[in-house]
């Protein structure tokens, strides 16, 4: 297998100024950028640019895969971590989640690179997996210790440490309604997702209070008129995607993040994995309950539509007849299985030594006039209409 590298940017808050984009046109020349996305493929080499200067130039999320087991994700966060520093540095603590924060001002960069050493599997899933990325990075911003929570899983499954004694971090309440697209991303880092609702197990639940329409509605109300008159102004005047970006960047940096709940630790992720094998049979269990119902509708679905067809053939046989012969004559392996499914059905409609005797004389009739048709014999003998 040859060497495969693919790095994708992102800009979610607001999109590049023409000078950041003149920084991003010196990263590669290959890749493909514009003000909101940047991406580039190698093969046989690697990407050389530099990834955290185009992250605090632009960009607010960066994503890269290999099939060398290179797996990582890194994101922005423009006030920092919005958790108490007592609180995020037991996170910070596990192999692979790094933070790095800006010699000026809050900001910094979060980084997931677990080693991976048996990420045999390829994966093809790339948008999805950026999508979400941008998820938990916007969770983070909103003050969702439970993404903190999930990017140390994605880690400590892969760490050097030894799980029988590795205790998890504080537990976020509410981790049983986390999000599905943002659990997306713990395939990529080789984790099973239903690792989450093992870690739900016994965690309270928790309900934000404030929605983004609430934080949308308290911003509004802050805005002095001549600073909302502005903003109508530049709506029509401006690109209204990129202004939506801008200001929905600004409400997230007026509020205030979330205090949210959490309990101390108690497990090790050696006994999360054991509570996860116990989710994994149950929903495994509950997939096959599905699927034998499923399975059961179909095959009664099937039955109540083969017996309406039976009614048909009983009123009228040699329309049926004369289907198995045109099916014959159009030749193909699948239409000697459905002339011979069909006078099968025909000889149960009828029913009796007449419906066998009119069945099997149409397929003895079939066979001789097409002498060379093996597969077609072959189908009719299956359903013991030839000797």
């Amino acid at each position: 297998m040859s060497e495969f590298q693919i790095v994708k940017f992102r800009a979610v808050d607001r999109p590049l100024t023409d000078k950041q984009m003149q920084f991003m046109d010196r990263q590669s020349s290959r890749a493909e950028f514009t003000k909101w996305e940047f991406e580039v493929e190698y093969h046989h080499s690697s990407f050389r640019g530099d990834v955290d200067g185009m992250l605090r130039n632009g960009y607010d999320v960066y994503f890269t895969y290999s099939n060398y087991d290179c797996r990582e994700i890194r994101m922005r966060l423009p006030n920092g971590m919005p958790f108490p520093k007592q609180v995020w540095s037991k996170y910070i603590g596990i192999e692979g989640l790094k933070w790095t924060s800006d010699k000026n001002g809050n900001a910094g960069i979060l980084s997931v690179s677990p080693r991976l050493e048996d990420a045999y599997d390829p994966v093809w899933e790339f948008d999805d997996y950026l999508e979400a990325t941008v998820q938990l990075r916007e969770m983070l911003i909103a003050g969702d210790l439970r993404a903190l929570y999930v990017l140390w899983l994605c880690c400590a499954m892969d760490s050097n440490e030894d799980m029988a004694e590795l205790m998890e971090p504080p537990i976020p309440h509410g981790l049983a309604a986390f999000p599905s697209q943002a659990k997306d991303l713990l395939p990529f880092f080789t984790v099973d997702p239903l690792l989450v609702d093992a870690a739900a197990t016994g965690i309270p639940a928790y309900q934000v209070q404030a929605t983004q329409e609430d934080a949308v509605s308290s911003w509004l109300a802050s805005l002095a008129d001549s600073k909302q008159i502005e903003i109508i102004q530049r709506l029509l005047s401006q690109d209204p995607i990129e202004l939506k970006a801008e200001l929905l960047s600004e409400i997230r940096q007026s509020q205030q993040a979330v205090v949210w709940p959490f309990e101390p630790p108690t497990r090790t992720i050696a006994e999360l994995m054991e509570i996860c094998r116990g989710v994994r049979k149950k929903e495994e269990d509950k997939l096959e309950r599905l699927a034998v119902a499923k399975a059961k509708r179909e095959a009664d679905k099937a039955e109540k539509k083969r017996q309406a067809r039976l009614a048909e053939m009983k009123c009228a046989p040699e329309e049926w007849l004369t289907k198995a012969t045109k099916l014959v004559e159009a030749r193909g392996t699948d239409n000697y299985r459905e002339a011979a499914s069909i006078l099968a059905d025909l000889s149960e409609a009828v029913g009796g030594e007449e419906g066998t005797k009119i069945a099997r004389k149409h397929a003895a009739h079939l066979a001789k006039k097409n002498p060379n048709l093996k597969m077609l014999k072959s189908a009719l003998r299956k359903q013991q209409l030839l000797d």
